[in-house]
């Protein structure tokens, strides 16, 4: 099981590389909002788009839910095109192979490091530069490959969005358990939930990072068909046109706060109820 392991990551790795390789030769059309930063560094936007398609490790620092990513937008020819197609199943292959070895925990552990500990022209480089963990995010996501060429791209930056859901009272006392009965603000908020009616339901939300939405137009003889999708990595089109399509600018950076006003109509209470599982009342 290790073996297949580090089989599947040395695969993905390889076809990664390839399409590094074939970036740079063939230096396609392309555009990346690049930081202040990132331009006084004299960084150029299809090396850092290479990069961020490459990177599958945890830079020093990086904190462990957090994934590096840009959007953008990248002609693909037809090998480009081959090589994305290879490189998510690839990414499918090696999170099955997580997953499996994930079963036995004490295997898994030995796996994870092995992964880093594996030797590849590679790894040494990174070794070198502090990225000694392999970042499982990174690995598993897809890079976006549409099918055909859409008239235009407007980005936008969502920054409001919450995951949210339901729990009953006693799924909310399952959370706090797991979390430690003997202590005293567990102690606390198992006792305010003893208090609520039999059938009352809690919300349990999620603050969602702030994600890039590429929001599609296709025309489709009289037709104009619309479609949006989140980016986190640069967006490869095919290459039917020479030129990138019709797209806005944005900053690389998402703007602060909310964007948009808070709905009228919100059911759930402002503060949560039981902080420790970010558990809120309904209205």
């Amino acid at each position: 099981m290790i073996t297949e392991l580090v089989s599947r990551f040395e695969d993905l790795q390889q076809v990664l590389a390839q399409l590094s390789e074939h970036l740079t030769q063939t230096q396609p059309a392309h555009w990346l909002p690049l930081q202040d930063s990132e331009i006084a560094l004299g960084l150029k936007p299809l090396s850092l788009a290479t990069d961020l398609l490459t990177d599958l490790w945890y830079r020093d620092q990086q904190d462990g839910r957090e994934t590096r990513s840009r959007h953008g937008l990248i002609l693909a020819d037809t090998r480009c095109r081959t090589l994305i197609t290879d490189i998510n199943q690839a990414k499918d292959d090696f999170r099955a192979a997580v997953q499996l070895e994930k079963q036995d925990l004490p295997r898994w552990k030995e796996s994870y490091r092995l992964l880093g500990e594996h030797p590849s022209s590679l790894r040494n480089k990174l070794a070198i530069a502090g990225m000694t963990r392999v970042h499982l995010k990174q690995c598993f996501r897809h890079i976006p490959l549409l099918a055909q060429a859409p008239r235009k791209v407007g980005f936008s930056w969502y920054v409001n969005g919450r995951s949210i859901k339901k729990l009953t009272l006693s799924q909310a006392e399952a959370l706090l358990l797991e979390l430690g009965e003997h202590k005293p603000h567990i102690q606390i908020q198992l006792q305010r939930l003893g208090q609520l009616p039999p059938a009352t339901r809690l919300a349990q939300i999620q603050t969602l990072a702030p994600v890039v939405r590429a929001n599609l137009v296709y025309n489709n003889g009289d037709e104009v068909i619309r479609k949006a999708m989140s980016v986190s990595l640069p967006l490869f089109i095919p290459d039917t046109q020479p030129i990138l399509p019709e797209h806005n600018r944005i900053s690389s950076e998402p703007p602060p706060g909310r964007t948009r006003q808070a709905r009228g109509d919100q059911r759930i209470s402002d503060e949560p109820f039981l902080p420790s599982i970010r558990a809120y009342l309904y209205h």
